[in-house]
């Protein structure tokens, strides 16, 4: 391979990947192992496909924005996977795969007999990841799951809002998003695993089990305590101040977090007696008199623009943010600078703004190739890939599995 050739090479090239999911979290997964090269067949029902091609109202010339989204760099094949002849046609794709996602509710890959259990006898090499709402033990092993209700099962819902309010959701599906992580690294490490051993594995990954993690530094705090963590709107349960204010042309978010810093913040905003005054010297102080404290800080706030706001407490060393809408964020320079705002060009939707690449290597980086596949788009091809005649190919069509 020349220098060329190994530049362009990206880390998962040789890799095949079979993904039996919709929506967000395993299209996510399957984006990320496709952007990196991985050789991923998105498997879709016949006539229907994807719930993400048609959730939201809005569309590009008919293409649902999320769909395109995140299922670029995939190949896309329409099965009957309630059909024996769609099943067997599954087992052999299967038998050829390194890695199959499927993100069914409990119970449903194997009433389709198309589980670990089953895969792994055809392909004891198989890396099997499973990602679902609330895992494969419990009660709750076979509901339905999507990321709003993993957010109010595991308490994130319930220490979200303002304090005076009812519990709020959080308005992007992070908990989708860190399960999708999560699958990546759990299909990754058991590549790894496989590499060295030879050994295939079920990779079990929910979405209850990443809301969890996210609570780490929360939840730490009440095994020791046992008391509920109060729904603080953007405020710390420890630091004041240590939230968004209302500036006079929008919000800004500041983090105050040691003495020194309190000092010069004071300074920086004007108010330098405020460092002095004995009711706020300590962290210990503020905390306790947080409601003497904020509604003085919300009155000055309320003198200059956010952007003046930034100029000044960046001065100090004071870390601040501006609360960024959608509009703004995709202009921030820090965020055009990231990459993570990238434009793509789609056969039927034209060019459009899609998400980057998150996960920048050096030498072997993920990149956009190709768009999401129409539904059944490259069914034929793999299945010549998989020793399928034409003469077998037209009679599964004709036969509605393919």
């Amino acid at each position: 391979m020349n220098s060329a050739a190994r530049r362009q090479a990206r880390p998962l090239q040789g890799y095949r990947v079979l993904e039996v999911a919709h929506l967000i979290a395993g299209p996510v997964c399957g984006m990320y192992l496709a952007d990196m090269g991985a050789d991923v067949i998105k498997v879709e029902e016949p006539g229907k496909g994807d719930a993400s091609r048609s959730v939201y109202q809005v569309t590009l010339n008919g293409e649902g924005p999320l769909y395109i989204t995140v299922n670029r760099n995939k190949r896309g094949i329409a099965l009957d996977l309630s059909a024996p002849d769609g099943r067997e046609v599954f087992y052999r794709l299967a038998e050829q795969a390194d890695v199959v996602i499927e993100a069914y509710r409990g119970g449903v890959a194997e009433r389709l007999e198309i589980d670990y259990e089953r895969l792994s006898r055809l392909n004891p090499r198989l890396i099997y990841c499973s990602l679902s709402a609330f895992g494969p033990e419990g009660p709750w092993r076979e509901k339905p799951g999507l990321d709003a209700l993993v957010q109010a099962m595991s308490g994130l819902m319930a220490i979200t809002g303002a304090p005076d309010g009812g519990p709020v959701l959080c308005g992007a599906p992070v908990v989708d998003t860190i399960g999708s992580l999560l699958a990546v690294q759990g299909v990754l490490t058991a590549l790894l695993h496989r590499e060295k051993t030879g050994e295939g594995q079920k990779v079990d990954v929910s979405l209850l089990d990443g809301a969890l993690l996210a609570h780490a530094a929360r939840l730490s705090v009440f095994h020791l305590t046992g008391e509920d963590l109060p729904r603080l709107g953007s405020a710390h349960p420890e630091l004041v101040p240590y939230q968004a204010f209302r500036a006079r042309d929008g919000w800004i978010f500041v983090a105050v977090r040691t003495d020194q810093l309190w000092r010069s913040f004071c300074g920086a905003i004007g108010r330098p007696g405020l460092a002095t005054d004995p009711r706020f010297a300590t962290k210990a102080d503020r905390l306790a008199r947080r409601k003497e404290l904020v509604p003085i800080l919300d009155v000055v706030f309320l003198s200059r623009t956010v952007g003046e706001w930034m100029e000044v407490l960046e001065a100090a060393d004071v870390l601040c943010a501006p609360v960024n809408n959608y509009s703004d964020m995709v202009k921030d320079p820090q965020v055009v600078a990231s990459g993570m705002i990238a434009e793509q060009d789609h056969p039927k939707a034209g060019r459009f703004k899609t998400i980057g690449i998150p996960v920048k290597l050096a030498k072997s980086p993920g990149r956009i190739v190709t768009p999401a596949p129409a539904l059944g788009e490259h069914t034929d091809q793999v299945l010549r890939e998989a020793g399928y005649g034409d003469a077998e190919i037209q009679s599964l069509r004709q036969r509605g599995v393919i």
